[in-house]
């Protein structure tokens, strides 16, 4: 009898050591949707972390690191059972959801879309829908609800549960990653992608591949503009201003047709030929102030002597914002910052985008030029080169090709398109 009743106690215990494990079979279910969840939007983060490396750095080392901490999580939360990782969850994807809302609607107050309010689409709607999952799963496992702690009888319940989430997540995340957003997660001045505002893929310019430089593509307040430049409506009286302005320019192409010309009048080069742009040749005395009459750069199809006039460009030296310029607003002007700016050689030619580093600039022979208060702004008025995407628009569309070659010449392999959805 004694035996018996010294041993009841341990069997008690067993039991009711087997009932917990038993009746936690819930709570295992929620943290394997919440891994779930969790990877879901590290893979989002993931995809869409190289266009934001584009836009700027911090952007895309926000993206990388949000999305290793979440796929790190996702694993943390079904090897263990720390309550101290639940709280982290929470913390981090409440914080990640706290700066979507910023960027839709007053902006990040950092970088080049400091002030910008993004478009809303569906994979970062999708992303933030998986990171409330997060939080609000994460709480109820931290409270410890009385359904969490309730033991499923058909023991397949519950993995059949959290394995036909897990698929639902996963196809999710997988069609947000498709071309048809992929393509067009760009930040527009008007709030929408230009995957439907005429960026198909099929022009010269994207065929020949993605932006050479950051600044083509950003205008003065930090939006992505690749593609055609929105036009505002401006009033006859600024029409005939700006057709003045326009024809005034348009004779300047014609004085200089040729590379030759344009250094006979002292312009010198200062990049080779780059789809989209053009070879620019600038003449620095020009820079000081805007002047439709005296472009301070001239745009060619290449640098050999005889190559053609593409159009123009006005780089001004302009501190406390962008110039005057043209009439009325249509005139976009942008600059290379970016990044610390270009990077020049002693000889004035640019030989490094923005997206080079310092070391590498050194290695070139050059060094990162930031070119604080420079503007520029490209006008596309050389008849035969009216470009579709507007005349003050930051790429030509029919100027294909390859870096240092021409407009004609096949593009680069090396720098594939951008697929298009």
């Amino acid at each position: 009898m004694a035996t018996l009743t010294a041993e009841r106690p341990i069997e008690d215990r067993e039991r009711k050591v087997d009932t917990r494990q038993q009746g936690s079979s819930v709570a295992t279910g929620a943290r394997w949707f919440l891994a779930a969840c969790s990877f879901g939007a590290a893979v989002l983060h993931f995809g869409y972390s190289p266009s934001h490396f584009q836009e700027y750095w911090l952007y895309g080392l926000f993206f990388v690191v949000v999305a290793w901490l979440q796929l790190l999580w996702a694993l943390g939360v079904v090897l263990t059972k720390w309550r101290w990782l639940l709280l982290i969850g929470i913390a981090l994807n409440g914080a990640v959801m706290i700066v979507w809302l910023l960027s839709r609607t007053i902006g990040v107050w950092v970088g080049p879309n400091a002030t910008v309010s993004e478009a809303v689409s569906f994979p970062d709607v999708l992303s933030t829908l998986l990171e409330g999952l997060i939080v609000l799963g994460s709480g109820l496992l931290l409270t410890g609800p009385r359904l969490l702690g309730r033991r499923v009888r058909n023991p397949w319940l519950t993995p059949l549960a959290a394995g036909s989430a897990t698929l639902l997540i996963a196809g999710l995340a997988g069609y947000g990653l498709t071309p048809r957003f992929v393509g067009g997660h760009d930040h527009a001045a008007t709030g929408h992608d230009h995957a439907s505002g005429g960026l198909t893929g099929n022009t010269p310019c994207e065929q020949a591949g993605p932006p050479a430089s950051e600044g083509q593509v950003f205008n003065s307040a930090g939006h992505f503009h690749r593609g055609p430049l929105a036009q505002q409506p401006i009033s006859e009286a600024t029409r005939v201003q700006l057709q003045a302005q326009q024809e005034t320019a348009r004779a300047v192409a014609v004085r200089y047709p040729t590379v030759a010309d344009a250094e006979r009048a002292g312009y010198h080069e200062s990049t080779v030929y780059v789809p989209c742009i053009g070879a620019h040749y600038t003449n620095v005395a020009l820079t000081r102030a805007f002047d439709p009459a005296a472009p301070s750069e001239l745009l060619y199809a290449g640098t050999a002597p005889d190559s053609r006039i593409l159009g123009l460009s006005y780089l001004v030296y302009h501190p406390g914002g962008a110039p005057a310029g043209f009439a009325g607003p249509n005139d976009v002007w942008h600059q290379h910052t970016f990044n610390g700016g270009l990077c020049i050689n002693g000889a004035g030619l640019v030989i490094g985008a923005e997206s080079t580093t310092r070391a590498q600039c050194a290695a070139a022979g050059g060094r990162k030029v930031p070119l604080t208060d420079v503007w520029m702004l490209h006008d596309w008025v050389v008849p035969g080169f009216e470009c579709s995407w507007g005349v003050f628009a930051s790429e030509c569309a029919e100027l294909g090709g390859r870096i240092g070659g021409t407009p004609w010449d096949k593009p680069d392999p090396s720098r594939p398109p951008i697929p298009q959805g």
